[in-house]
């Protein structure tokens, strides 16, 4: 059976929670293979010997619109929870915050969609594995 979550753990303001990550959808992963080649300068001009290429966060922050950025990360992180003490909340719903603690802080909302985006991609790329280990799920 294939696998479409994946629980993990990142700190926000310093302190570690637990996320679950819910790959895309087949269409959405598709648009976001699209919208990847399309930024993504080596597909046009491979980076010359020695030096390296952007990796997929530098990718993301440069290459795409403002309004390109803002709707990938919607996208991954209404695919995203975060366990509370209550349970499993929402990230995002419908484009609006469902978690306040993650709104104002840019670099933990990028960190989850990059994590997102490599966990939906997986297989796809070799270099897309995911490097942060699975955490179980509370009981």
């Amino acid at each position: 059976m294939r696998q479409i979550t994946k629980t993990l753990r990142l700190p926000v303001d310093g302190k570690p929670f637990t996320f679950r990550l819910r790959k895309l959808d087949a269409l959405s992963g598709a648009c976001l293979l699209r919208l990847l080649a399309r930024a993504d300068p080596r597909s046009a001009d491979p980076a010359p010997a020695g030096q390296s290429s952007p990796d997929l966060g530098e990718l993301l922050f440069s290459a795409l619109s403002d309004e390109e950025l803002r709707a990938l990360m919607t996208r991954c992180l209404e695919q995203t929870e975060v366990l509370l003490d209550a349970g499993w909340q929402p990230v995002m719903q419908m484009g609006e915050w469902s978690w306040q603690d993650l709104q104002y802080d840019p670099a933990g909302a990028l960190s989850l969609t990059l994590k997102e985006i490599t966990w939906s991609l997986e297989g796809f790329f070799a270099e897309s594995r995911s490097d942060s280990p699975p955490v179980r799920p509370a009981t």
